[in-house]
């Protein structure tokens, strides 16, 4: 899928629903959604002084990486003096819930969660008229072509469901689902549809009450494939549960860790490409 980056303009903004803010952008030149997981990312202003924190151990700098550092007094006057390069926007990743085949408009839901983030702010703030940056869109995984009826295990916590919503729809009419999804105060709109069930699950620390009704399911029977999305904490013993205990091909999972608990999505991204390939070699592949 081609990616590019361009300026769009929202049309409209909603919250119809407690905690979903729905925001729907013109087409822009985005290619059309193909993907399940089909997704952009949006570009927003670095945070100001006044939503500054003093770092902790777990967001400091990787080493070798740039940071702060106390001025030379050494240091010529003209050095000293020069002025700080602006922050760099922040990237913030969303799927594309609605895409209109006909017109090319296109469409986020952001949740709005308890904590106060750059998207959250943001989306807080957004209004029809606004011009944003977009990158995308991306994605690679499509709903599998089986010729027989099969069954999707659907997993994922809260800022999932966008995605298990697309599945839910991108699901055969003759296949079935069963969907665990984490859900504490924030209600969803997930699609309703004979031969899916929902099944909520209690919000936990690091996902444990989603990884432990993975565990507690039977297996279904006939073919049947895994789409497991949220926190990196949940996904990582799901993988290797899905792989190892149940013996699913690695071909019949999709699996994406969207964040991990107590880093931002700059200090997550500067890790994740290592916790994914520890995730997939823990499973032996």
């Amino acid at each position: 899928m081609a990616k590019s980056i361009q300026q769009v303009r929202v049309t409209a903004v909603t919250r119809q629903v407690p905690g979903v803010v729905s925001i729907d952008f013109e087409p822009g030149g985005l290619s059309p959604r193909v993907f399940v997981d089909d997704h952009v990312k949006i570009m927003l202003p670095a945070p100001g002084p006044e939503h500054l924190s003093a770092p902790d151990s777990q967001t400091l700098p990787a080493a070798g990486s740039e940071t702060l550092s106390t001025p030379d007094p050494a240091a010529p006057a003209a050095q000293a003096t020069q002025p700080a390069p602006a922050p760099a926007p922040l990237l913030r990743t969303y799927t594309r819930r609605r895409a209109d085949p006909a017109t090319g408009a296109w469409g986020i839901d952001v949740l709005r969660l308890p904590h106060d983030g750059p998207g959250a702010r943001w989306a807080d703030s957004v209004a029809p008229g606004d011009v944003v940056t977009v990158r995308g869109p991306g994605g690679h995984w499509q709903m599998p072509d089986s010729a027989e009826p099969m069954t999707v295990l659907m997993v994922g916590d809260a800022v999932a469901q966008p995605a298990i919503a697309n599945a839910l729809e991108a699901l055969p009419a003759d296949s079935s689902a069963i969907v665990l999804v984490e859900e504490g105060d924030l209600h969803y709109p997930l699609p309703q549809r004979p031969g899916v069930r929902i099944v909520p699950v209690p919000v936990s620390p690091g996902g444990a009450a989603l990884v432990d009704a993975v565990r507690d399911l039977a297996t279904p029977s006939g073919p049947w494939w895994a789409f497991v999305h949220g926190q990196a904490e949940m996904v990582r013993p799901l993988r290797r549960h899905l792989r190892v205990d149940r013996g699913l091909p690695k071909e019949r999972m999709h699996l994406s860790a969207y964040w991990f608990s107590g880093r931002d999505t700059e200090a997550w991204r500067a890790i994740k490409s290592r916790f994914n390939k520890a995730m997939i070699a823990e499973s032996g592949d």
